[in-house]
């Protein structure tokens, strides 16, 4: 029987150990179950497949046990073999992920493990195609009747259909909430976590929705390995362009489709840990930041942004017109989005003349400003905070050296912390 490439055959040693060691150092137990009679050298050829260091760090978000990659299709990469050892030595391009315990699995699909409970629900289409691989893994010939029970408080599909679509009206090269340039984004990283880049070098960093993976992508050039995980399918483009943004980087960088209230990662995992705009969208900030916090190392830093409480003569209405809109077919909302967009384009440069500003809009198109609007009235959940509650949402779970890191570019609309656990 072939050897298995498992979650819990090799401990996730410090990534600059990972560089340092040579090509014939190599732990010999690591190693992917192929399915049979799918020969490596015959397999189409894709830019940036999964890593089996990815599979490292992953378990399942249902009970947390390791997971064992069956590869459908994978083949060797020699230059990440040089620079990282096997972990980085071959590109899986499409497999399945099974728990160790609990029997659930996770399909790779177009590079993508997609690690959500509710897998076989939401890909059911590629289980239907893969039944003859999947039943010709011992011990698996029934997993595609195996579906994962979704806990509604935990899970929201509305949020994951929202911003799935969301991304895909994203083009790249738009200025991604106004801000167009990425060096100034790379830089606003730093700020954002309080480290430098030689601080970054060599360490294990999570982006918690991470959305289009441009600015994900970008740290690695700090040295750092990074994991993009987003509940939306947004992880798609993101591994698609992954070559493009981080460039020698790219082995270091890794996408996984995840939910931050079930991750589909051991506690501790990772050396620091970022989330911007994303856990004011979940069912519950709170229970979502107990559960990011869990991922992180002793002494790791952490940042989170949220959505800033604004005044009464905006966020009444707000909350008024969202309570319709979030409840709309999502297409049909973003027709909407794009149909408004120049009068809401007309109302936001009347205020920001009558209070003697400049603003960024001016410099958007039509449908940046829909994707911008359609951001904020699409989804289900959408909770706000002042500095002060969200400060306390980190001293109350011992968070040290708390700090308010918000920009002054963005104070009005959001509130930014940061701290070590």
């Amino acid at each position: 029987m072939e050897p298995t490439f498992s979650t819990r055959q090799r401990g996730r040693a410090h990534l600059a150990e990972d560089r340092k060691r040579g090509a014939g150092d190599l732990v010999p137990s690591l190693a992917l179950c192929p399915l049979p009679g799918v020969h490596i050298d015959a397999l189409e050829t894709h830019d940036a497949p999964m890593k089996p260091r990815l599979v490292e760090l992953l378990c399942c978000p249902a009970c947390g046990a390791g997971l064992t990659c069956h590869s459908f299709e994978d083949r060797p990469d020699p230059k990440g073999l040089a620079l990282g050892g096997e972990a980085y030595g071959t590109e899986v391009v499409c497999g399945l992920l099974a728990c160790q315990t609990c029997d659930l699995a996770f399909p790779i699909i177009e590079e993508v493990p997609r690690v959500i409970r509710n897998a076989f629900e939401e890909y059911a289409n590629w289980f239907s195609d893969q039944a003859a691989r999947i039943s010709a893994i011992e011990g698996l010939g029934a997993v595609s009747q195996k579906i994962g029970s979704v806990d509604s408080s935990r899970f929201d599909k509305r949020s994951n259909e929202s911003f799935s679509l969301q991304w895909e009206k994203y083009q790249y090269g738009d200025k991604t909430w106004f801000k167009s340039d990425l060096d100034q984004r790379r830089d606003e990283f730093l700020d954002a976590m309080q480290l430098t880049a030689e601080q970054l070098d060599g360490k294990l960093v999570l982006d918690a929705g991470c959305g289009n993976g441009r600015l994900t992508a970008s740290v690695t050039r700090y040295g750092a390995e990074v994991v993009g995980m987003d509940l939306s399918r947004s992880v798609v483009r993101a591994q698609e362009m992954r070559e493009e943004h981080a460039g020698e980087n790219a082995h270091y960088l890794h996408f996984v489709q995840g939910n931050v209230m079930e991750p589909p990662f051991p506690p501790n995992t990772f050396d620091h840990e970022h989330t911007s705009g994303v856990l004011h969208h979940t069912p519950s900030t709170e229970r979502s930041l107990d559960s990011f916090l869990t991922l992180v190392k002793p002494g790791g830093r952490v940042y989170v942004q949220l959505y800033r409480t604004r005044e009464p003569w905006i966020g009444i209405p707000n909350a008024i017109i969202r309570a319709f809109t979030s409840r709309l077919p999502l297409r049909l909302l973003f027709g909407i989005c794009y149909t408004v967009a120049p009068l809401h384009r007309l109302l936001v440069l009347m205020v920001a003349k009558l209070r003697g500003e400049s603003s960024p809009i001016e410099e958007t198109t039509r449908r940046e400003q829909a994707v911008s609007l359609f951001d904020n009235y699409s989804p289900r959940y959408q909770y706000r905070y002042t500095p002060s509650e969200m400060q306390a949402l980190f001293e109350n779970r011992d968070l040290k050296n708390v700090r308010d890191v918000t920009f002054d570019n963005e104070a009005r609309h959001m509130v930014a912390f940061a701290g070590d656990k």
